[in-house]
């Protein structure tokens, strides 16, 4: 039988680690997804505070998470619903973090993915985009 202090020991050790596996900031390594045809994904609007995508992509689920990432730095991140209404297309609009903003001639990737980062950091330390877009920013209005 076992005492009650190794049960409670086990029992912090445990919480202990799972708290230290967790960050509000995920450092992961995410992989590239099936490169979307030219003309799938367009950039709508552009400024240094927000970006707005259009895309004719047909997936299954219908909220799916989108990132654009910075490497591997997600500089900003959302769940979006994929339902197309009224157009063959649904529409992102993604503002950067906080203190963060969108640098003209800069290389940045839109990744879209099933899982937010935090949950997917609880598993692994790969993140799978389902697609993605490689793009360089400019300004449009």
């Amino acid at each position: 039988m076992r005492s009650p202090r190794i049960v409670a020991f086990l029992m912090v050790l445990v919480l202990f680690a799972a708290c230290s596996t967790y960050k509000s900031a995920p450092q992961l390594n995410y992989y590239h997804g099936q490169k979307v045809p030219d003309g799938y994904i367009t950039i709508v609007r552009a400024s240094t505070t927000e970006i707005e995508f259009q895309i004719r992509v047909e997936f299954r689920a219908q909220q799916l998470y989108h990132l654009v990432l910075d490497g591997n730095d997600p500089v900003a991140e959302g769940w979006f619903i994929t339902t197309k209404v009224g157009g063959p297309f649904y529409n992102v609009t993604l503002k950067p973090a906080e203190g963060r903003t969108f640098e003209a001639g800069k290389t940045y990737r839109l990744c879209i993915g099933q899982e937010s980062p935090q949950k997917v950091q609880m598993t692994s330390s790969n993140y799978q985009c389902m697609a993605d877009l490689v793009f360089v920013f400019q300004e449009k209005s």
